[in-house]
């Protein structure tokens, strides 16, 4: 088994930046760190190295190859990476949709 490892080099682990849109974006280096039997087959094609991932309110997306020093990139630049970098699934900070059953809120009423 594997685990997502946030990665903790010089400076901050992670940065925020606001885009042209004024969205406000926190960036951070993720790694996998292999298990035992060194399988990383689960990731899919360039994820072996890691990414940078990048995640807003409403959305997340993930980067393969990026520039060592990222932290120290104006926002501007982080901007351009942002543009390259694929969507990612974002889970749901939401439970309540997942959590009512409409059959016992209707069968009440």
């Amino acid at each position: 088994m594997a685990l997502t490892v946030r990665l903790r080099g010089r400076g901050e682990p992670m940065k925020t930046f606001r885009d042209s849109e004024n969205c406000e974006w926190t960036v951070f280096e993720v790694r996998r760190q292999v298990g035992v039997h060194g399988d990383t087959s689960y990731l899919p094609s360039g994820f072996n190295e890691g990414w940078l991932c990048f995640e807003a309110e409403s959305a997340k997306r993930r980067l393969v190859r990026y520039p060592e020093r990222w932290r120290e990139l104006a926002d501007e630049d982080l901007e351009r990476l942002l543009a390259e970098a694929q969507p990612a699934p974002k889970p749901s900070s939401r439970l309540d949709g997942d959590l009512l059953d409409d059959s016992s809120s209707t069968a009440s009423e």
